[in-house]
């Protein structure tokens, strides 16, 4: 986990263009990577989180992120990942593992703003398709 500087995204806002840049840079990558941002309840940034699988899948496991979020004192979350397949549409598997990170997090009075999807230059958001 590395935890957060005082860089161009210390606060983060849904909505707008810092999540964007946030985790754009997964999109390039030949190999699946999921990343964590962990903020407080004002929503600054409080750390990160980068868990790399293979080129086609990716282990997250939600025991590692819960613990992250309860060492930053996080109140919220943001996650996101990419599909090197270039399809950035979330699988079976993507929306199951975010329904158990919501139930998870809300069991700790914590918040998942989002789960984005990420292929190459297009980005999914399981908020805006009306998952979470």
């Amino acid at each position: 986990m590395r935890r957060a500087s005082t860089g161009p995204w210390r606060r983060v806002d849904r909505g707008d263009q810092d999540i964007a840049r946030l985790f754009a840079p997964l999109g390039a990558l030949s190999h699946e990577v999921a990343t964590v941002a962990y903020l407080d309840g004002r929503r600054a940034l409080l750390g990160m989180r980068h868990m790399v699988g293979a080129t086609d899948w990716l282990e997250l496991p939600i025991r590692d992120i819960i613990r992250d979020a309860l060492a930053l004192d996080a109140r919220k979350l943001v996650m996101a990942h990419n599909h090197p397949s270039g399809i950035a549409e979330p699988s079976r598997a993507d929306l199951a593992f975010t329904r158990r990170l919501v139930l998870c997090v809300e069991a700790l009075d914590m918040r998942l703003i989002d789960h984005f999807v990420i292929a190459g230059d297009r980005m999914t958001s399981l908020r805006e398709s009306g998952f979470l």
